[in-house]
């Protein structure tokens, strides 16, 4: 360091003088990258302490305060363990590093199910029957069965991926730090209309029960609205989830809507679980089909990333790229460096690392920050709907790996989801590059807004 050579010579050059002090002042080091409440949200700075001043274990003397967790896994119609290892690795620093909240340490309980319903509300119940301080919910297909148990129990109750209306419109509990289906979806109709202005859009989206209701909900009444503003046309394509035999089927049906129009005007929007975006991605270029790809979040992980198809295709971004910490300021980056650590070293860790293990890591970050402000603040834990006021006045609250969040000013037809912006990254291949959108930030509050008074949703 420069400043450091600088010292040695300043205090040489004053010792061969003969000027010999009692003490020599050591060299100012420059300071590491600092948490600002004030820019990177409510609870960075703490956030950071507990980091580098670990408070050490949990104390397992006390009570533990029990959160839980519903999730879908090992089906092919869905499977998604990554949410729950990423709210483990949060849950196992709280305990270990942390201190706990309020010493106490957290105890994890997962009910993991397939694509059953019967299965799903046996896990409601037994969260019913808990009764935890605070249940998260993972990506699950069956919460319009669940909600009635977990509300009628007053359970704290937060969201990670929300994908029914029933989870967008939930009032008085439920919020959601993260955006799911109300921000991929109607961001991905402003990015391809109004802002790169695509002309012919194809909409892959899952063929399921939860995929027909996102796509009802949150895509095809925003690209039925903006019709209504721009010139383009549009059509949805249902894709079986986990079953690549209908691949090719899909990519003859777009090609033949395709067919007379500029390649530069088309655009494929895939709105799926990674594991149908790889095969899409694969058979798009088997087929030799011309056409921009454009893609959820929910494509964003190694194995998508690592399929040689994926390059040069635009993916949504709700939070800060991982891979790119050169993109942010000097505190954003150090946290986004050390969640990757964590992540990528965790033994707790068997999924690739992707987006919903992020969100899953999130999730535990956001709660512990929550309810640790909540005890030191004076107020009561056992309380459950102190626990629930407290997520529903989050303002400006820091997420670990995004920018602030905030619940107070959640739009009329998703009073649950508190996440609102996103971007577009292009993928080279190798690497993520802001590409000719810049990493502009959209606000889909405003497109959510104006499709509650322009379309609408009935019943």
């Amino acid at each position: 360091a420069d400043h450091v050579d600088g010292w040695i010579a300043s205090a040489s050059a004053s010792l061969a003088a003969g000027d010999t002090p009692d003490t020599i002042e050591g060299p100012e080091i420059a300071a590491g990258p600092t948490a600002d409440d004030a820019v990177h949200g409510h609870g960075a700075e703490a956030w950071q302490d507990a980091i580098l001043n670990p408070a050490g274990a949990a104390d397992d003397s006390l009570d533990p305060l029990v959160w839980t967790m519903a999730n879908l896994e090992g089906d092919p119609i869905g499977s998604f363990p990554e949410i729950r290892e990423g709210l483990e690795i949060a849950v196992d620093q709280i305990n270990t590093q942390f201190g706990g909240i309020g010493g106490r340490p957290v105890d994890l309980q997962v009910c993991v199910h397939g694509f059953d319903p019967a299965a799903a509300i046996n896990c409601g119940n037994e969260i019913g029957q808990t009764n935890p301080h605070l249940n998260i919910n993972g990506i699950e297909f069956f919460t319009p069965a669940l909600w009635p148990t977990f509300l009628g129990a007053g359970i704290p109750t937060i969201q990670t991926v929300p994908i029914f209306v029933a989870d967008f419109s939930v009032e008085g509990n439920g919020y959601s730090p993260y955006g799911g289906c109300p921000v991929a979806f109607p961001g991905a109709a402003t990015y391809t209309v109004e802002e790169v202005g695509y002309k012919k859009i194809a909409v892959l989206y899952a063929g399921t029960g939860p995929g027909l209701e996102c796509f009802a909900d949150t895509e095809e009444r925003f690209w039925d609205y903006l019709q209504t503003e721009y010139e383009f046309d549009w059509k949805g394509f249902p894709d079986a989830s986990g079953d690549p035999t209908d691949n090719d089927a899909n990519i003859q049906a777009m090609a033949e809507w395709f067919e007379g129009s500029p390649v530069e005007d088309r655009a494929v929007f895939f709105g799926m679980q990674a594991s149908d975006c790889n095969e899409m991605l694969n058979a798009i270029t088997a087929a030799g089909l011309e056409t921009a790809v454009v893609s959820s979040g929910s494509c964003v992980d190694e194995s998508v990333l690592s399929n040689p198809a994926a390059a040069g295709s635009y993916f949504e971004h709700q939070s800060y790229i991982a891979e790119r910490p050169d993109l942010y300021d000097d505190y954003s980056a150090w946290e986004l460096e050390q969640r990757e650590a964590l992540l990528d070293s965790s033994p707790l860790r068997t999924a690739p690392v992707s987006s919903f293990l992020r969100v899953g890591y999130g999730a535990g970050a956001i709660a512990y920050q929550v309810l640790t402000d909540l005890v030191e603040s004076g107020g009561d834990i056992e309380d459950r709907a102190s626990i629930i006021a407290a997520f529903a006045g989050m303002e400006n609250q820091h997420a670990v790996g995004q920018g602030p969040v905030t619940c107070t000013d959640n739009t009329s037809e998703y009073p649950a989801v508190c996440k609102k912006t996103l971007t577009f990254v292009k993928w080279t291949g190798t690497e993520w590059e802001l590409g000719d959108f810049g990493g502009k930030i959209i606000n889909v509050g405003d497109i959510q807004n104006r499709v509650a008074a322009g379309n609408p949703r009935q019943g």
